[in-house]
């Protein structure tokens, strides 16, 4: 087989229905899921519960050794890399961007689906907009201008101004904030989205009044807890601006997206030459969406090609010769497995990459990436620094192959992987735990960001998750879960819920339980936090549903009400790409007027405050007034 060349861009492969970008765009990862839809009766609801599993453990499926030998043979490997591209996108997105780099001086890339003739089009890549975040702040660490271990007071003076949940908390720095243990809130649901309408002044606008906004927010103890924070990501965008003395916009255009050759990304939405591709939802039928604006521009906001992501992933491979988008040093620090609080247990960070620990002919291999989502639209990246190797996928379609996106770009970096090495790449078997969990003690209650869960003792005892009693039966040392629906009658087999774990401990004094597998490591879910509700009521007026006045409300409502069991719980309803989905937080009375969200995590431990206007119910939670009914 002849060599390619280097000066090769495009795929031999051509799929009948890609389109040439250049011929005229959410740890554990955080999971992403799918909202219940508004209304739903209870069997449309079990069908979406049961999604739900599915995509929380949608990098939890059995690999499968790849029958195929792709060890360089491009053609193979293309051909077998293209088949999934192209399965993906026939599963019910409308339209599908990639790109992969072989680890040979290639890149390959394309799109499929959507308008042909038009502009190139644009794909949201969500939260993977934070990885160009945190370059951004290693340049500028490079060009020393700011040090990762600075406060971020002495660029933000603003953020002393924020409330404490407890007196003399040190101070907060930049490396606390890009690794998720910050203790700042997950989000500040207040002006989070945007009109559709919005023009770019407007959201920059809305971008730079973010700091104004912390004399009203509260902050929590520093390293605690891993809590992914949307709000602090915004924050940093801020910093870039202040000590570069450019505009957001412009710094990533000429420091990133310049530097690396990328012509058609953005992180505003009008850029000449291109356009964002159109959203849909749905899951038979597909309904176009409007489009998803947010404020916090430097936490999940651009937008790019295929094209676009390979020149990036190229150019900061060249880091490593000290040649690319930061220094050697400091793209050995981006992947650097950084010191966090206990509680991420065995999850690893960079900067904010996700390091995810694989193993290949016997050796470790710390496959990096990311995913985002702003619904309607998902991506996922996934590299191997040490080969060179990528894989990118971005979809435009809220609806049942979301679920696969992930999964499929994991297939694809396993081919490529192969291609490039010669070995295949599996999952490192779980740490070897010699005594069995005991459960004295633990039964009860507990909350994670996923709401309530109750652990029932019993012959067999069960723990409820995503709405259903999983049976815990003794697996590896630790429990495995086991699911029956209707009545018991019908057993639910399936590989990704055997290859669960459920492990129950003390940490700090808390009770707490983890869900992991071989695949996801303990703590890149969350855990959960043994409570005992104390029964303290608010008044009795109180409890009743709250409505935003916003209508593109991240939190268009919140209903406060009495659990079964006595305590208060706060049942917060997010609305995403045009579906909504609701989860049920337990909280404690602290005053007459004050409730607190339990747990710890993402969107858990804020602070919920009540009162009376002209005799009506009101309610403050994440920044927004509720108006009770």
């Amino acid at each position: 087989m002849k060599p390619r060349s280097p000066k090769k861009t495009k795929s031999s492969i051509q799929p009948k229905t890609r389109e040439k970008e250049d011929s005229l765009l959410p740890f554990q990862t955080m999971p992403l899921f799918f909202p219940l839809p508004p209304y739903s009766n209870p069997k449309t609801k079990s069908f979406f519960l049961i999604l739900n599993i599915l995509i929380l453990l949608q990098c939890s499926s059995v690999q499968e050794k790849p029958k195929e030998v792709y060890h360089n043979n491009a053609t193979t490997t293309e051909t077998a890399v293209q088949s999934k591209i192209e399965k993906l996108q026939n599963s019910g997105i409308q339209s599908l961007s990639y790109m992969y780099l072989l680890g040979d001086g290639q890149m390959q890339f394309g799109k499929l689906g959507g308008d042909k003739k038009g502009p190139i089009q644009r794909f949201k890549i969500g939260s993977i907009t934070k990885l160009f975040t945190g370059i951004a702040l290693l340049q500028l660490q490079d060009k020393g201008k700011l040090k990762l271990d600075d406060p971020v007071s002495k660029y933000l003076p603003e953020i002393k101004e924020i409330q404490k949940t407890k007196p003399n908390l040190r101070e907060i720095t930049i490396r606390d904030i890009l690794t998720h243990r910050s203790g700042l809130p997950s989000d500040l649901a207040s002006g989070f989205f945007l009109s559709p309408e919005a023009s770019d002044t407007d959201v920059l606008a809305s971008f730079r009044a973010l700091p104004k906004q912390l004399s009203r927010i509260e902050r929590k103890e520093p390293n605690k807890a891993h809590s992914y924070s949307n709000f602090g990501f915004g924050l940093l965008g801020t910093v870039i601006e202040r000590v570069s003395g450019l505009g957001i916009e412009d710094y990533f255009q000429k420091e990133i997206f310049s530097k690396a050759g990328m012509k058609h990304s953005t992180l505003l939405e009008f850029h000449e030459g291109s356009e964002l591709v159109p959203g849909y939802q749905g899951i038979f039928w597909k309904s176009k969406t409007s489009r998803p604006l947010i404020r916090d521009l430097t936490a999940g906001s651009l937008s790019t090609t295929g094209e676009d992501m390979g020149l990036f992933m190229k150019s900061f491979f060249l880091s490593k010769k000290g040649k690319g988008l930061v220094s050697k040093e400091s793209f050995a620090e981006f992947h650097r497995i950084q010191t966090g609080p206990s509680s991420n247990f065995q999850m690893k960070l960079g900067l904010p990459v996700l390091l995810q620990e694989m193993v290949g002919d016997g050796k470790k291999v710390w496959l990096s990436g990311h995913s985002g989502s702003l619904p309607p639209y998902f991506a996922d990246l996934v590299y191997d620094p040490e080969t060179e190797t990528a894989s990118f996928l971005a979809g435009n379609t809220l609806g049942l192959a979301t679920a696969t996106i992930m999964p499929t770009n994991k297939e694809i970096m396993d081919v490529i992987y192969e291609y490039k090495t010669g070995s295949v790449m599996e999952f490192p078997p779980l740490l070897e735990r010699k005594n069995q969990n005991k459960l004295d003690g633990f039964e009860g209650l507990y909350v994670s960001p996923f709401g309530v869960h109750e652990l029932k003792e019993g012959k067999t005892p069960q723990l409820g998750l995503f709405g259903f009693d999983f049976d815990l039966v003794e697996r590896d040392n630790r429990f495995g879960t086991s699911l029956r629906l209707f009545f018991g009658l019908l057993p639910i087999k399936d590989k990704t819920l055997d290859s669960l774990r459920v492990e129950f401990e003390t940490w700090e004094g808390e009770k707490i339980f983890t869900l992991y597998s071989t695949e996801a490591s303990k703590g890149s879910w969350g855990f959960g936090v043994y409570f005992q509700p104390d029964n303290q009521l608010p008044d009795e007026t109180y409890f009743t549903t709250y409505q935003t006045k916003d209508p593109y409300s991240l939190i268009p409502r919140v209903e406060l009400k009495k659990e079964k069991l006595g305590f208060p719980v706060a049942i917060v309803t997010y609305s995403l790409g045009g579906m909504e989905n609701a989860v049920t937080l337990p909280c404690k009375m602290e005053s007459s007027k004050t409730l607190r969200i339990l747990g710890y995590g993402r969107n858990l431990g804020e602070k919920i405050e009540l009162k009376t206007v002209d005799g009506k119910p009101r309610m403050v939670y994440s920044g927004i007034e509720f108006l009770g009914n």
